[in-house]
């Protein structure tokens, strides 16, 4: 077992027991995004370069908006020098929430932009299909599919697209 699933497990488990779970995966969210959006954010608290006093002003930062649960995994981590695995451990706290949620995150690629209508009525099958509630979906437009879609969601693709139609043709009278 991986540590950003040792310690997403754990941290799930608690925020199950607690009914926190919603609240925690919005907190890890928005933790998440100030990651992403500052690269030097990790390597600053896990380098040699800032004094510890510095790198605990960061982490004070990091936690004063954040809730309870979220604040002491922010601070264990520090403390255990695993800031590293941070990313990692909400991306899997991110997956348990899915599982937990019923919900997939799917991709679709289409020849064109889809509508409101098209994109719902596309969720609402592929969720059916997949036995999910809800679909998150991110969208891709690529014009050499010709026409259909491509969905791809938990390692499945599902290739509903015109150009793979008619390979297959081609390859039925290539036989």
């Amino acid at each position: 077992m991986t540590i950003a699933n040792r310690y997403s497990k754990a941290l799930f488990e608690l925020v199950i027991a607690k009914n926190q779970v919603d609240e925690t995966y919005q907190d890890l969210v928005q933790l998440r995004q100030v990651f992403k959006t500052n690269d030097d954010l990790i390597p600053a608290l896990i380098g040699a370069e800032l004094p510890i006093s510095e790198k605990k002003e960061l982490i004070h930062i990091l936690i004063s908006n954040a809730s309870t649960v979220v604040s002491n995994l922010i601070k264990m981590v520090f403390d255990y020098g695993r800031m590293d695995d941070l990313v990692a451990i909400i991306d899997e706290f991110e997956r348990r929430y899915d599982i937990y949620k019923q919900r997939v995150h799917a991709d679709v690629v289409t020849a064109v932009k889809l509508d409101e209508t098209q994109k719902s009525e596309l969720v609402q099958t592929f969720a059916k299909r997949i036995g999910a509630k809800q679909v998150l979906l991110s969208e891709h437009v690529d014009p050499t599919i010709l026409g259909g879609a491509i969905m791809s969601a938990n390692n499945q693709t599902l290739d509903g697209s015109l150009s793979s139609k008619i390979e297959q043709i081609r390859r039925l009278l290539v036989k």
